[in-house]
């Protein structure tokens, strides 16, 4: 497959399986948000953590804000994505208060305020949560094509430990890859925990 089909395929999957996402109504994302952040608190490696690192949901997404008030009411540091504007890399902020260091930044998506940015390396966590819009059981994910998760994992400490989190409905047989593309070591949905072989 041509770099160009794969790109294709790729937009094609992505409204696609947003669609079927949005098409959900609240109640059945709020309980299956529940179930997946159920599934986590029980993993042995979140229970062993020292820290986090997870994405502040938006939309249809699963909800992760029960699973970082967790964290933060079990004293495990959690650190949040922040796009700098005009840069490729993200960076992780440590936030200490979910409820008011946070205020909409770049792609609308909630960053910490620019008072409360505390940057700190991923050596300070042991799981990184990682959004995605489709999965696959091998682990390698469909996200919105700007590539920030996937420097993110390409460069992640050998203890630190990707997690998707998706339901069920957005797994799929086979992602669409290119070379770019890197695998996460988990994927969790309401029903059950992937982990993956790679």
């Amino acid at each position: 497959m041509t770099e160009a089909q794969i790109t294709a395929e790729k937009g094609n999957l992505r409204r696609y399986i947003l669609r079927l996402r949005d098409r959900q109504s609240i109640g059945e994302v709020e309980q299956k948000s529940e179930d997946i952040t159920e599934q986590v608190l029980h993993l042995h490696e979140y229970v062993r953590a020292r820290g986090i690192a997870c994405y502040v949901s938006k939309d249809t997404e699963v909800d992760t804000r029960v699973l970082i008030r967790h964290a933060l009411d079990h004293d495990k540091r959690v650190l949040i994505p922040v796009v700098r504007k005009g840069e490729v890399d993200l960076f992780f902020s440590e936030i200490k208060n979910l409820g008011k260091e946070l205020a909409p930044g770049t792609f609308g998506i909630l960053e910490p305020k620019s008072e409360f940015v505390r940057e700190v390396s991923l050596d300070a966590v042991d799981i990184v949560f990682v959004p995605g819009i489709a999965w696959d059981r091998d682990g390698y994910r469909l996200g919105w094509g700007r590539g920030y998760f996937d420097r993110v994992i390409k460069r992640l400490p050998q203890h630190v430990k990707s997690v998707g989190l998706a339901f069920s409905l957005q797994l799929i047989n086979k992602i669409p890859r290119d070379q770019f593309d890197l695998p996460v070591d988990m994927v969790v949905t309401e029903s059950r925990v992937i982990r993956c072989s790679h």
